[in-house]
């Protein structure tokens, strides 16, 4: 699993994150509405919910929600942007200290946060908020690596400014924490095995949006300077040569398993 000291760096950058951080397109809410067979009235528990980059899509489908949220900040966020739908609420916890009084729920979210939980408290909690035909959905963005001229160029700033960042390190790190989560699922035999749906999509990005999406990084935040002003300088101008705007290839991966 992650440091769980990296967690606070989201909320020291809660407006950059509402800004840059993707969504989820609109394919990963159809098929996760049509294999969990959502009714209309569903109760939905999200955990970690950031500032709302799946939760406000599922409150436009009128569901009821409670989401959580460790961040004050993101917190903060999420509820103003659900502050339009009554239905939904946001709650400044972390699912292990939340006391639960709230009746069953029809289905449990996490995306992209799902690897923070601690599983002895957290995985038996979740079995016991959902109802005995539940799911568990279980959701990441993953970047999937740019070959375009831009992100060689990018990959030369990088050389340059931190030369000890690997890129296809940091991603293949992530791939293996979403693996290490997804076979904790099925070890802990309170869930069947997932089910994985991926959809291959992209998001554009403007320069200053880009730039905003950086700030969300643990790693390009603890950056020393001058290293990082003269990264994000570099970054800047490679992505205004380049038009001024990049487009990022991300795969949307559900994981989704129905309790036992």
């Amino acid at each position: 699993m992650f440091d769980r000291s990296v967690r606070s760096v989201f909320d020291e950058a809660a407006e950059a994150y509402d800004i840059a951080r993707p969504g989820y397109p609109s394919e990963l809410i159809d098929r996760l509405i049509e294999l969990t067979r959502l009714p209309a009235n569903a109760r939905i528990l999200e955990i970690g919910c950031g500032t709302g980059q799946i939760t406000v899509p599922l409150a436009e489908c009128g569901y009821e929600i409670v989401a959580i949220e460790l961040g004050e900040n993101l917190a903060a966020v999420a509820a103003r942007n659900l502050s339009g739908f009554p239905h939904a609420r946001v709650i400044h916890s972390t699912l292990e200290e939340w006391r639960c009084d709230e009746p069953a729920f029809d289905l449990v979210v996490s995306a992209q946060a799902f690897h923070w939980l601690d599983p002895v408290i957290g995985y038996p909690k979740i079995r016991q908020l959902l109802q005995h035909s539940g799911h568990l959905a279980v959701i990441y963005n993953l970047f999937s690596g740019g070959d375009d001229l831009v992100y060689r160029d990018l990959e030369s700033a990088y050389r340059r400014h931190s030369p000890q960042r690997d890129e296809n390190d940091a991603l293949r790190r992530l791939q293996e924490t979403v693996e290490r989560t997804v076979c904790a699922i099925s070890d802990c035999r309170l869930f069947h095995e997932p089910v994985v749906w991926e959809h291959d999509w992209i998001e554009i990005y403007t320069a200053d949006r880009y730039m905003k999406l950086l700030e969300t990084f643990s790693d390009h935040r603890s950056l020393p300077e001058p290293n990082r002003t003269h990264l994000f300088r570099d970054i800047r101008r490679i992505i205004d040569k380049h038009g001024g705007s990049i487009d990022r290839p991300l795969q949307a991966t559900l994981f989704l398993s129905r309790v036992l």
